[in-house]
């Protein structure tokens, strides 16, 4: 079992906000929180993805998600290009495992990124709940009342942050 002396630092977490939850969705935001280590603070970075012009003209967006992450597609004309986008999560979460609590949907948004871009992720998605389950039970069953506390924002970087804060008390959990 991993405790705050086994676990891998630094610490990455990844969060989507997207089109839908349908066939043809894309990723219209992303969101990291990364924590390097114990003692040092958790930065956050996010920033909206401007759709591809197949995206837009093939892909599916949903106004039922629109109400849950409240990101009009209006908005996604100011965000970054695919390709800068996935040279940005390279740079940012280099190797290694990045965590997840999105399973198939973070993954399937991952991909529909990176081949826009017409790169590869420097990374490999790890889930959430995996992470969690690799705590003490007592630490394990304090970060999720951590994270029930405060439901999610919907919007990638809060989102992300709240599982990074939620998993620093469950790693400090006594």
């Amino acid at each position: 079992m991993a405790n705050d002396m086994t676990l891998s630092w630094p610490v990455r977490i990844i969060d989507f906000e997207a089109s839908s939850l349908e066939e043809g969705s894309y990723p219209i935001e992303v969101g990291l929180a990364v924590w390097p280590r114990k003692d040092a603070p958790i930065t956050v970075w996010s920033t909206l993805i401007r759709p591809t012009d197949d995206w837009r003209s093939f892909g599916h967006w949903s106004l039922a998600s629109r109400r849950v992450h409240g990101i009009a597609m209006s908005e996604l004309a100011a965000g970054m290009a695919t390709q800068d986008v996935a040279a940005m999560l390279n740079e940012k979460l280099g190797s290694g495992l990045v965590w997840c609590d999105g399973g198939p949907y973070d993954a399937h948004w991952l991909r529909t990124l990176f081949s826009a871009s017409c790169l590869k992720p420097t990374f490999a998605l790890g889930n959430w709940s995996a992470l969690l389950l690799s705590l003490p039970d007592a630490h394990r069953e304090s970060a999720m009342a951590a994270l029930e506390a405060e439901p999610p924002r919907h919007r990638a970087g809060a989102d992300a942050e709240q599982l990074m804060r939620a998993l620093g008390v469950g790693i400090s959990a006594a």
